[in-house]
């Protein structure tokens, strides 16, 4: 394996869906945090000036998308064949889309609540109740084929940020918050989330 280091905020955003993969996967790797703060600094020394930034044996490789398919193609977590792989991008990318629209740098408490409430409403819950009976027809352990994959950890990322920040949201969506309690406590993503826990929105 090539020496990783990933570099990013102290915080989940764009880069903990591949530490994820990486901690189901058991691999050791180089777990770069630094403040808002600190950024500033860093930034001139990426390539893009952005980040997550995953240094493979010191080679930047740029975008939270090839990060994560890179990371989950090496640790057989991105399907057994391209369709699956497709779907798996697919799950991925609609999470994005929605949980983006959440007002994460609104400052005003009444103002964030009130977005909270509109976005959940509007974008994050149709979203998540197409999935929950997608995968409930399915019948499966996991969203895309018959093992662990990127969209699952993706799944259980957003998950766990919405449990933290309201649990009611998950009463209607069962099958994918029960997906959520099972890849949560996984060997390697449990160890992770004992020092790094979801604190919501």
């Amino acid at each position: 394996m090539p020496k990783l280091k990933l570099s990013y905020f102290d915080a989940s955003g764009r880069a903990e869906v591949a530490r994820l993969i990486l901690a189901a996967a058991k691999v050791d790797y180089e777990d770069h945090r630094f403040s808002f703060e600190q950024w500033p600094s860093i930034k001139p020394d990426t390539p893009f000036g952005a980040v997550p930034v995953l240094y493979i044996d010191g080679v930047p490789l740029c975008e939270s998308g090839a990060i994560n398919r890179y990371l989950a193609a090496e640790n057989g977590m991105n399907g057994a064949n391209n369709l699956q792989a497709a779907y798996i991008e697919m799950i991925g990318g609609v999470l994005g889309d929605v949980f983006m629209k959440v007002p994460y740098f609104e400052k005003d408490p009444k103002v964030k609540a009130d977005k909270l409430v509109k976005v959940f409403r509007e974008n994050i819950l149709p979203a998540l109740g197409k999935m929950e009976k997608k995968f409930g027809e399915r019948g499966q352990q996991f969203l895309i084929g018959d093992k662990l994959s990127y969209a699952d950890l993706a799944m259980c990322n957003v998950l766990m940020h919405t449990e933290a920040h309201d649990a009611k949201y998950l009463k209607d969506i069962p099958k994918l918050n029960a997906l959520k309690d099972r890849v949560r406590n996984l060997d390697g993503v449990r160890q992770y989330y004992a020092v790094h826990l979801p604190k919501g929105f």
